[in-house]
């Protein structure tokens, strides 16, 4: 069975002309958003498909996006993936013949309403994908706006950027590298169209949430009819391997997070920015500020 919706139904939330804690980047000053399939907000394009054994994913970016990639090319055309010498832990400078066809690209509308086709993306708690976005950007390779390693900076030029994007009513362009990494898990993979369609495997930073999520997928596969060695190859070298960029183990973690917890500036606008996220998707948020750790809004009888 597919993750569960959200219990809402529907959520009311009004929204003030200042960004006040209700700002979180949406269309409208009164809004009302329905969580079961319905409305959240907009998307890339990021899928992939492999079509004789009826399976899309969505890579989104900062959640294992690269693994997912290289599992779904090794899933399209397994032949071409070993004749190119390609691995699950290549990175984006790994030429992939894959990512050059149409098809696997872009769904058909005749797969997306097979009731037999199965969808899965990797989701990541959202201000962890935050810390792992900016030790990628600011530590590792030193793309972050004109902030060096400033995390204030940084944060405030996301916000900035995606407030943007909202008042100005576009969807992300693909030039626009940092927005489609930066934005909200809400935004991405059409998941304002029938959420609770999509296995939702939850990617955590320890060994034991890594596994949990890679042996769900592996469950996934077997279901939709993959060879069971090649579904224990996946398993097993995904497990055992690490992507260069991957942040996880990262020795600058400890710090970034220290500032994610105790900065309250930080702190103020990750909220702004991710606190939907929190409300569409199953995450603990034990992390947050008190005032986000319930339900303040209310639910229609």
């Amino acid at each position: 069975m597919a993750s569960p919706a959200p219990k809402y139904f529907w959520i009311f939330v009004s929204f003030s002309v200042s960004l006040s804690v209700y700002g979180f980047f949406y269309f409208q000053s009164h809004y009302t958003i329905y969580v079961d399939g319905k409305v959240v907000n907009f998307t890339g394009d990021l899928f992939q498909v492999a079509a004789d054994n009826k399976l899309i994913s969505c890579g989104i970016p900062k959640s294992m996006s690269q693994l997912t990639i290289n599992i779904m090319c090794l899933l399209y055309d397994e032949d071409s993936f070993s004749a190119e010498s390609n691995s699950l832990n290549d990175t984006w400078v790994t030429k992939r013949e894959c990512l050059q066809e149409n098809e696997f690209r872009n769904p058909t509308s005749q797969l997306l309403n097979d009731n037999e086709t199965v969808r899965f993306a990797f989701i990541r708690d959202p201000i962890q994908r935050f810390v792992s976005l900016y030790l990628d950007k600011c530590i590792h390779t030193k793309f972050c706006f004109d902030c060096d390693t400033n995390m204030s900076c940084f944060v405030q030029r996301i916000y900035d950027m995606l407030k943007n994007i909202q008042n100005y009513r576009h969807g992300f362009q693909k030039s626009d590298i940092m927005a489609q990494h930066a934005a909200p898990l809400s935004w991405m993979c059409n998941f304002d169209r029938e959420l609770e369609k999509w296995h939702l495997l939850m990617m955590g930073s320890d060994f034991v949430e890594r596994k949990s999520s890679i042996l769900h997928l592996a469950n996934i596969l077997k279901r939709q009819g993959f060879n069971e060695s090649l579904v224990e190859k996946i398993q097993q070298d995904t497990l055992a391997g690490e992507t260069a960029h991957s942040t996880h183990t990262s020795s600058h973690r400890v710090e970034a997070e220290r500032q994610v917890r105790e900065d309250p500036f930080i702190r103020d606008l990750l909220h702004k920015i991710y606190f939907f996220d929190y409300v569409v998707f199953p995450f603990k948020r034990d992390s947050l500020d008190a005032k986000y750790r319930t339900n303040f809004w209310s639910i229609p009888e």
